[in-house]
């Protein structure tokens, strides 16, 4: 894991967000059963982490995985965003942010709760 991440804030957050568990190679296992994880070792601060979770389950939820699974994986999304997100949400992120190259643009998109209504402009 990072040197600057703290390794209790990220158990904190697996908690809380439900992740199932994290491996030897930095790997967040979000949910085992659809094999949806996503690799932190990059990542510098909590901030990071949570982007890189969403960033890891806007495809999958958006148009990868059945409604059973997408579902129980959205709920987890808007648990703990305090949220009420969409599959089309999901997807219209997939689309827009979930690039390299806007990685800060999409972190600043989840501290700011989502403002959906600017993605749909």
């Amino acid at each position: 894991m990072a040197e600057s991440l703290n390794y209790n804030e990220v158990m904190q957050f697996m908690k809380e967000f439900k992740v199932d568990l994290i491996n030897r190679f930095d790997e967040l296992i979000i949910d085992e059963p659809t094999n949806t994880y996503v690799g932190i070792g990059r990542c510098k601060d909590m901030e990071d982490v949570k982007t890189y979770v969403v960033y890891a389950l806007c495809r999958p939820i958006g148009k990868g995985l059945d409604d059973t699974s997408a579902t129980r994986l959205l709920n987890r999304v808007n648990s703990y965003f305090q949220t009420n997100l969409t599959k089309q949400d999901m997807r219209l992120m997939y689309n827009k942010l979930c690039s390299v190259s806007k990685l800060e643009e999409f972190k600043d998109f989840i501290k700011r709760g989502f403002p959906m209504q600017e993605l749909e402009d």
